[in-house]
């Protein structure tokens, strides 16, 4: 026995000393790592850094990923298309930061010209309208613009079309053919695979849920979206269509007939050049062939692009104006699909705004506080969590103004109900005042599988469970609840616009409407952006000058780690791709509820315009 003891006393001491030597080795590591990061930073605080020149250069304008309000930094939570993607998320382009360079291009005579290619950036059509409004203004100052992409889509092309030139590759074309919203209709595929879903909603245009309960688009949801997608378009159309120096109604022509005259001329960005909408058709070698003969680079290369400087460098040329203020108004971003926990990209974490609310609360030198909404909605209780942090604040005395940007729908409206002011975009998608709830029960699949389900219960109420159909009572109490809840929705609604309850229900009932029309519904103040609710935030607080003062989730030391680690080693996971393509096309419903929960959602699945 002593002699086994020993043995195993000698295994477990050298087992022991392995894993200090791998944990003490992997701190080590780490510690190096931050060491010279931090050796870094300070280095390069106190040496100086090399001031970038712009004189003679084409400002690069070729942001890839998608446009925010407000970039969000961390890991946040790990997904399934974050792990499909080697951990990589889309690199964030705050909107201001993209227009404060468009704009100051305008009026710097040391650029030789603006290069632009939006083909991969993703935005919502007010940020596209923004964008383009800032490319005019550059060619209307005398600046040249040229832009260039392998394949043009609603928003890239109206944003190029403002350029001096267009350019596209030989194997692309335009593909600017409007706003398409189809959905997949599941009833029938639950049906056969046995799975029910019971389907609760508060109102009449809420079709979020449709994709459960029908096999075909409503005439309510045909409607709602035609109202709102048809001006929208009409406006995209007209500033193109100027844009090119085109007659009015040739873009939707061109997409009317786009698959019958490409039967003819089987070239699409032949065909795009034959009616006007480009001016060239390039391969990129002979762009760059163009681009050496207008603009020669410094080492006289002509296989190589001009000499140019990037967005983010020519960012950093621009002088920020110094202010001195000291009273704050606080912004507040709310972004993405409101759920309780932390804030990660395309999510608004209610934890991380209430903290962030009541941060600003706590702080006697803010003043005001604007709250920037750019969000479909989502969790009720997590909007209403947000909601009651907002209370706090007012109830201090100080101003709430609420922005809403691209999108602030259903959820994105109950948290701004406590707002002293509303502005809205004349772009923006707002409305789909509604709830509904979906609870899935696994009753069909268990009778086909020959499963039977039985048990005692203390009390009535703990009788049912989602292995078995839902009873009648169930269903009425589920539904009674969904109906509180909008019932709630729609008086805060009513109290904050200073409208009767009455006068709220013809256009709340899930519908969506554009910024301008809801200005005229009584649903919003004022038309504006963000700058002019910041001023009416000032106003309304009685404060001659002012800084802003953005309150964004605290980066994580260790998320920070990791992501530049994730970066750095781009490690990709190979995944069988038939299911890169099922979560590619997972309802997005399945993406937003938490299948452990009985969800309640004031969200807009309406609101993606492609």
């Amino acid at each position: 026995m002593s002699e086994k003891k020993s043995i195993w006393g000698k295994a477990d001491s050298f087992l022991s000393l392995t894993r200090k030597i791998i944990v003490n080795g992997a701190t080590a590591l780490v510690l190096v790592v931050l060491t010279f990061s931090i050796l870094g930073g300070v280095g390069s605080a106190f040496s100086g850094s090399d001031k970038v020149e712009s004189k003679d250069k084409i400002l690069w304008f070729k942001p890839i990923g998608v446009v925010v309000d407000s970039e969000v930094l961390g890991t946040g939570s790990v997904d399934l298309n974050t792990i499909l993607s080697g951990g990589n998320t889309a690199q964030q382009h705050e909107l201001q930061d993209l227009l404060d360079v468009l704009n100051n291009a305008a009026t710097d005579d040391d650029l030789a010209a603006v290069y632009v290619n939006v083909s991969e950036l993703g935005m919502y059509w007010a940020s596209a309208f923004k964008l383009a409004d800032a490319v005019k203004n550059v060619k209307d100052s005398g600046k040249r613009v040229i832009a260039y992409s392998r394949e043009y889509n609603n928003s890239s092309y109206l944003i190029s079309s403002q350029a001096d030139m267009v350019m596209v590759n030989e194997y692309g074309g335009v593909s600017a053919f409007g706003f398409s919203r189809k959905r997949e209709y599941y009833v029938d595929f639950y049906k056969n695979i046995k799975l029910n879903f019971n389907i609760f909603t508060a109102g009449d245009f809420k079709s979020g849920p449709e994709p459960y309960t029908r096999d075909s688009m409503s005439e309510n949801d045909k409607l709602a979206w035609n109202e709102f997608a048809n001006p929208m378009w009409k406006k995209m159309t007209g500033m193109m269509e100027e844009g090119r120096g085109l007659p009015i109604g040739t873009i939707q022509t061109y997409g009317d007939t786009a698959y019958e005259m490409m039967v003819t001329n089987p070239e699409p960005a032949q065909f795009a050049y034959e009616i006007g909408l480009v001016d060239k058709i390039v391969t990129r070698e002979e762009l760059k062939e163009w681009m050496f003969q207008q603009y020669p680079n410094k080492e006289e290369d002509k296989y190589a692009f001009p000499d140019s400087i990037s967005i983010y460098d020519y960012l950093s040329t621009i002088d920020e104006q110094k202010n001195q203020s000291k009273n704050n108004i606080a912004v507040i971003n709310v972004e993405g699909a409101i759920m309780t926990g932390e804030t990660a990209y395309g999510v608004a974490g209610s934890d991380t705004i209430v903290e962030n609310i009541q941060s600003a609360t706590q702080d006697k030198t803010v003043k005001a506080m604007v709250l920037r909404v750019n969000s479909p909605g989502g969790d009720v209780w997590a909007s209403e969590l947000i909601t009651n942090a907002l209370i706090e604040f007012k109830e201090s005395g100080r101003p709430i103004i609420s922005s809403m940007g691209d999108i602030a729908a259903s959820g994105g409206v109950w948290v701004t109900t406590n707002s002293d002011e509303i502005w809205a975009e004349k772009d923006t998608l707002t409305g789909s005042i509604g709830v509904y709830g979906i609870i899935p029960t696994l009753d069909g699949i268990y009778d086909w599988a020959g499963i039977k389900v039985d048990g005692v219960s203390s009390t009535k109420a703990a009788e049912w469970d989602e292995r078995e159909s839902m009873p009648n009572e169930v269903k009425d109490t589920i539904q009674a609840s969904i109906d509180n809840t909008y019932f709630k929705f729609v008086t805060k609604v009513a109290e904050n616009r200073g409208m009767a309850y009455e006068e709220v229900l013809p256009i709340a009932g899930g519908r969506i409407w554009a910024g301008y029309k809801a200005l005229e519904l009584g649903l919003v103040d004022k038309i504006g952006d963000l700058d002019d609710a910041l001023l009416s935030a000032a106003e309304k607080a009685g404060l001659e000058d002012f800084k802003v003062k953005t309150y964004k989730k605290p980066v994580d030391p260790i998320d920070a780690l990791l992501n530049g680690l994730l970066e750095n080693i781009n490690i990709k996971v190979d995944v069988d791709p038939r299911l890169e393509l099922l979560s590619s096309v997972l309802p997005k419903q399945l993406k937003v509820i938490n299948p452990t929960k009985k969800s309640v959602l004031a969200y807009c699945f309406d609101c993606d315009l492609e």
